[in-house]
Formats: C-alpha cells, structure tokens, sequence
C-alpha cells in the first residue's frame, strides 16, 4: 500500500520498477522511504521553548513552519495536556518568552501582533479567545515575569540612551564614534489591569541584562552591565532593588565574569547562577554552577570538579535540589544535585540533546525538547521527583525513518597519539556495508568551547544529504571543547593549535586504520571556529581533496581587533596582539594566513556580509590570498547575513553549493541542487521570528 505525504519537492522517480507518478504540492506517493534534498531538511518543523503551568498540567511550546514566500522560518505556538492529550493551536505568530501568571489562568509573551513595529506585551487567555496588548510601547521588550499576586508584569525595555542621538539617527545623521553605545535595556512594570507603567531601575551607566524577582514580590536581582556592547557583558555585576519603596539598590557580587540563569530560591533566601568561573575568577573552564545567600557572602560552587559544561539550571519546588542540563562530551542530559549534600542525581540520559526545558511551580512536571539521530526533537515529560522514565507528549517524527532515508550516528571512541582520550560522533553512509571503504567528510564544530551532540537534522551539517550520496561523516570533539573537564577545554590556552588539528587528523587515521574510510577521498569543513579549523588544516596536510571554510578566521591579530568578541581570546594566545609585550609569535604561529602557501586543497568559502562575530573580512583575505596563490577557491558572501544565515533562501544556497563541492571533489557522482518551493505560505501565520541556531556555533 502506497502512503500520501505532505512534501515540498517536486516529482521524482520514485524506483526503477515504478513508473513516473503525478504530484501536487500538498501530497505524493511514496513507495518506499527517500534519500531526503535540502528543502525537505530545510522544511522539517522544529519544537521549542516548551513552558509548564503552575499546576503541571499544560505545556504552552512553539513550533516552526518555513514560509518560502516570505522567505523566513516562523512560528507557531501550541499547547498540550502533560498527559499528551487535547493538543491544540494557540497562536498562528511567534510567541517569544512565555510566562504563566500565577494562576494559571493566562500567560504573558512578546511579540509582533497586528502591525507592530518593535516586540510588544501581550496576554492572553490559555483556554482561548484573542491575544490582548497589555500598553504600546516605542522601544522592544523582552523577559517578561509575572508579579507574586498576578496584578503586574515585569519586563525589559530596549529604551534610547539619547533622544536627540535616536531622531538623528532616524533621520540618517547618524555619524557617531565606533562602539559608542545607543541603547540600554531598563527594568518596568505594568499593571495589568490598567496599562500603566513604572521604571524600576534608575540608573543612566548600565544596562540591565536579565532579573529575577523574590518569591515574596518584594524585591528584585538583575544582572547588570556597564552597557549593551558585547565585550561588555563579562563585566556584569548581580544587584538586588527592593521594591515599593524598600530602599537603594544594593551590589551583591564583586567578579570578573558574568553571572548568567539567575533564579531566586523558592524560599528567597539564596541565589543561583551559571558562570564560568574557578576559584572566584573567570577561567576558561565549563561553565559551573554557583548558589549565594541573598543577605551577603562569597558564593558557593556545586559539584566542584565535575567535568561537564552546565547549560542551564531551575531550583525545585522545595528548594532541596537545582536539577540542571549538562553537555556530557556528545550529549546534553539532565541531572539533579541536592543543594546541601551535594549529591548528584541522573534524571535524563542517553543518546540525544536536550534542547529547552521548563518546569512547573508546583514541581510535579518538567518538559524538554530533545533532538537525536533519529528526530529532529520532540517534546517529553517527567516529574523529576519519581524514578519512572519520561513519556513522550508530541509524536511529530514518528513517521520520519518511513519517509526518508536517515543514516545512522553513533559515539566514537579513541586515543590520540600523545595518549589523550577522544570523542566524537560518526555519521554512516546510508547503505553502510561493513568492510567496505567510504569517503570521509570532516566536520569541525563551532565554540571553540562547544561539543557535537546527537544530532542529524541541523541544516548546516546537512547529514542526511551527506549520507546519501555515500558520504561517511565525522565530527571530532578535540581539545578546547566543552563536557570533558576543564583540563581538556584549556588545551587551546597558550596556543590555539597546540592540540585541537592533531586531535581531529587521529580520527581520520583511526577511521582509516579501521578500513572505514577512503584515505584518498577525504573532504573537510566547518563553520565559525570549525572554520578556524578547516582553514589551518588544509595549510598542515594535504590529504583533503577539498574544503568548505564557513565564517572562519585567518589572521589572529586582526580577528582579535575587528570582532566584537575580545575577552576570551587572550588565553589562547597569553596576551592582547598590540604591545612591546604582546605574544606576536602565537598569532602568527596559529593564524592559517602566515602558511597559506602551503595549501593545495581547493577552498569554498561562505561568509556572512553582516557578521560581526567573525568579520566577513577574514573570508575576503582567506579567498585573496589563495586565489593570488594559483589555489582553486570560490567566496560567497551572503547579503544581509549575520554571523549565521537566517534567510530560507540563503540556507539552500549554503546547503546546494556545499553539497556540489563535495560531490565533484569527493563524492562522485552527480548532485541536482534543490529549487525552492515557489512562493508558498503557511496559511495564517502572520508574524515571523528568527529560527533556533542549528549550527550551535559561537566562536
């Protein structure tokens, strides 16, 4: 029996037996799962932001649909039953930072409704009717919380720090000094009964980067910075305002690194946080889980020593354990540790990554999105007090491995040659025959201070298209990576490539020595700092047969002082780039461009024309250099781009020629680039918002 399946993608022959059957947009006939293109990869729906009730009994979470017409991924928000019953449409818009009142009864969002210009709060009912603007406001507004009594809604505001500078700058005089900052976030009040509003924080020489309020409603603690620019947010201090009146403000912490997940204690007497940090000071080190009294006191590290990189944190109900997710080297899972003995508790684990999560007030329900080799993520439910195991509530995928092809992805295990433990995830071709030679590619993740978790289904690794067209693929999780300790992170300090290109050149030779791979088809890539990567690996070996180079860098000193992110970068390297005592010889040692004429490899290279984070011009002198060199190399950069594609157009783009690269230079064979679907629009959805970062990159 044939099975009908919603598709964006045109006719295809479906298996030499068959003979050519008609389609429509809204459906085709399959016989037997597909090797999946990039506009199926690009169109699969993605789950998000799943949000408990008080009472544990609903789960409010997003959902993605790409809008081809508008070019834009947008969202859709839906709620369920935590028993997995009464699913049901919410909201055909983004609804960003969900909150639940006290009761239950309504939640609170930002967003775009109706034409607005800029976020805006809305609060609507949870068993139905429409979205209600709470005020108009002139500026964004992000992080809203619910008052402990329901009548008021805190928030930030993204306000002008200078209102002549903001008609200026409306009106193109907009000549300012670089890096001089324009705006800062504020902390307000709405009384929602009535719309009216009050500014709570008063201070013009900060900007507020997150809070949390007291259980009791009578005071607050955010984290603020000196301003909005980005080098500027390890320089954040938590302060605690009391409110109606309590008094001055009061500074509770005196660091050199930022505080981040701050969350009041059910009882309002203590505090935690992530930061990464050790012995009192930034570090590079994974990221660590702090607790602090809110009266005074130096705070108080858990699970000192644990060699995993914390994500993100919430308190339990009774305030007796934090329960936490964790990159565990190729995973992210869920664990519990009791507050006072400080005893670890596995909730969650196994062979995915959590992806968001939320827990109810009551303590009773925790939801979360995991992603795996075999989903692009659904939506699950535990209550973290009991041993039983978590249940699924949405069944999105369940149909997927009949749809398409999907290859299989495993963790991986050796030693490098200096004896270091490795990790990594393997990605087999799909037809994987045991005994049989494979081409290899390479993919280098982003962070550096990041892992490879499970996952297929990110557009930027392209995994399932890879796999069909007989491609094996390895991701190395090499030294100066996340989830294994802090000693394995810090193999980068003094040298950015002391370990990490040899790390990644022994998972070849061991897939290799194993007879898995192809030594004579070998191809590498990878984006921000797997661009860094791929741009040093192709100057100290020749065996790739080519190389996909995605917003990398190739000159340190120049990366260090046109990025807008600085303040990580000097332990790399022991010391800024300028100076009569500045480490010249580490960033020129480390930086591809000081050996570019060592390359033969041909060299494609995609960069964002907007990016800040890695500035397009590292491309622009990567593709110089080696096109002056007589090296075969192509650079694309993409108009309007940050540092990672949001437009559907350009993610297909990024997807095709990357694919047409491999496939001519490694792969073999043929490759026919996917078409866009032609203007089709999910009925209905009227607001759009940026899609989740698939690439998990942060240089």
């Amino acid at each position: 029996m044939f099975e009908v399946i919603r598709s964006h993608r045109h006719c295809r022959v479906i298996a030499a037996s068959l003979s050519l059957l008609s389609c429509a947009y809204v459906g085709r006939v399959v016989a037997a799962p597909e090797a999946m293109n990039a506009v199926d990869l690009l169109d699969l729906q993605h789950l998000s932001s799943p949000v408990v009730s008080p009472d544990g009994h609903t789960v409010l979470y997003a959902r993605s649909r790409d809008d081809w017409k508008k070019n834009h991924v947008r969202w859709e928000l839906l709620r369920i039953g935590s028993d997995g019953s009464g699913r049901q449409h919410m909201l055909n818009a983004a609804a960003k930072e969900l909150t639940w009142s006290p009761d239950g009864r309504f939640f609170a969002f930002v967003g775009r409704l109706g034409g607005d210009k800029v976020d805006q709060l809305y609060v609507m009912a949870v068993d139905g009717g429409d979205a209600q603007r709470v005020m108009v406001r002139h500026h964004a507004i992000s992080s809203p919380r619910w008052s402990a009594d329901g009548k008021q809604i805190y928030f930030l505001e993204n306000v002008a720090l200078d209102k002549n500078l903001e008609k200026r700058i409306k009106q193109k005089d907009d000549m300012v000094p670089f890096e001089t900052p324009t705006r800062r976030r504020e902390l307000w009040r709405v009384t929602v009964a009535d719309g009216s509003v009050e500014r709570i924080t008063h201070g013009d020489g900060y900007d507020v980067k997150a809070f949390t309020l007291a259980p009791d409603g009578r005071s607050v603690v955010y984290r603020r910075a000196p301003s909005e620019l980005h080098d500027d947010g390890p320089k954040s201090e938590l302060w605690l305002q009391p409110l109606n009146g309590g008094g001055a403000a009061r500074q509770l912490t005196h660091n050199d690194y930022a505080e981040s997940d701050i969350e009041y204690a059910p009882d309002g007497r203590e505090l935690l946080f992530l930061a990464n940090a050790e012995a009192g000071h930034y570090a590079t080190v994974n990221a660590n889980l702090f607790v602090m009294d809110v009266d005074g006191g130096a705070p108080h590290e858990l699970q000192h020593g644990l060699p995993y990189d914390i994500d993100s944190a919430h308190w339990s109900a009774d305030g007796r354990e934090i329960y936490f997710v964790a990159t565990t080297g190729v995973r992210r899972e869920l664990f519990a540790v009791d507050v006072h003995g400080d005893r670890l508790r596995p909730l969650v684990r196994g062979d995915f990554a959590i992806s968001g999560w939320s827990l109810s007030r009551n303590g009773h329900t925790l939801a979360y999105v995991a992603n795996s080799a075999t989903s692009p993520g659904e939506l699950y439910q535990l209550d973290p007090r009991a041993s039983a195991k978590a249940r699924p509530l949405t069944h999105e995928y369940d149909d997927l491995a009949q749809r398409f092809d999907l290859p299989k992805q495993e963790a991986v295990q050796w030693t490098a040659p200096d004896g270091q433990a490795l990790e990594g995830l393997l990605t087999y071709p799909i037809g994987y025959k045991p005994g049989t030679r494979y081409p290899l590619i390479v993919q280098n993740h982003g962070g550096p201070h990041s892992s490879e978790v499970f996952n297929i289904f990110a557009y930027g690794r392209y995994l399932p298209l890879l796999a069909a067209h007989g491609a094996m693929v390895l991701s190395v999780n090499y030294r100066g990576s996340s989830g294994y300790g802090d000693t394995f992170m810090q193999g980068m300090d003094g040298g950015y490539f002391r370990y990490a290109d040899k790390d990644v050149l022994s998972g070849v030779d061991m897939l290799v020595a194993r007879g898995m791979a192809d030594p004579d088809r070998l191809g590498v890539m990878g984006w921000s700092a797997g661009g860094h990567m791929t741009n040093w690996l192709v100057t100290v070996t020749h065996r790739f047969k080519a190389a996909v180079s995605g917003a990398g860098a190739v000159d340190w000193p120049s990366m260090y002082l046109t990025s807008d992110a600085r303040y990580q970068r000097t332990a790399w390297f022991d010391t800024p780039p300028y100076g009569t005592q500045a480490r010249r010889d580490l960033y020129t040692e480390y930086s591809p461009l000081s050996r570019l004429d060592k390359v033969h490899t041909p060299v494609l290279i995609l960069a964002g024309a907007r990016d800040e984070r890695v500035p397009w011009t590292q491309s622009v002198m990567l593709y110089r250099s080696l096109k002056a060199l007589g090296v075969e190399t192509q650079l694309y950069l993409a108009p309007r781009e940050p540092h990672n594609f949001k437009e559907l157009r350009h993610r297909l783009f990024q997807i095709n020629v990357q694919m047409k690269w491999f496939v001519d230079k490694v792969l073999g064979g043929t490759y026919e680039p996917a078409q866009a679907p032609e203007g089709i629009a999910p009925k209905g959805i009227e607001a759009f918002d940026d899609a989740p970062d698939e690439h998990g990159d942060h240089d």
